[in-house]
């Protein structure tokens, strides 16, 4: 009887892990974009969606984010959304719906999306922020 509550124990220890909705790192150079199947190469615009199931889907730019969203009819508040930190793109990726998103020509995305994504307006400064327009991901078209 032991051994019966322990496999069912590890069993469910399993499941639960298993099921965890959480980011995942994006192999750059290697891995393709979910919408429009380029190779994803710059860090500072990579991006990825979690679905309520835990699959993860990943992106070369914002725009493209956004398209596969729309295009899946896919409900914001049962996805966890992710965007790089456009200062920190190596070490930090952002909760879309609460980063501080910018629309500018300056920023050559992948896909000519032009926007970036900061942790806050403190971070945004220099030449980048040249005529850039405050955006919000629900805005995005």
């Amino acid at each position: 009887m032991k051994n019966i509550s322990l496999l069912t124990a590890v069993f469910f220890s399993i499941l639960f892990v298993s099921c965890k909705r959480t980011f995942q790192p994006i192999e750059y150079g290697k891995e393709a974009c979910s919408h429009c199947k380029m190779t994803i190469m710059d860090k500072k615009f990579a991006c990825e969606i979690v679905d309520k199931k835990g699959k993860v889907f990943k992106f070369d730019d914002m725009l493209c984010m956004k398209d596969f969203a729309n295009d899946k009819k896919l409900n914001d508040e049962e996805l966890l959304l992710f965007v790089a930190d456009y200062k920190n793109p190596d070490s930090k990726f952002l909760d879309v719906k609460n980063a501080y998103l910018l629309h500018s020509e300056a920023f050559k995305t992948p896909m000519n999306g032009h926007i970036a994504a900061f942790s806050s307006s403190d971070e945004v400064s220099g030449s980048d922020q040249t005529n850039a327009q405050p955006i919000d991901w629900s805005n995005l078209k």
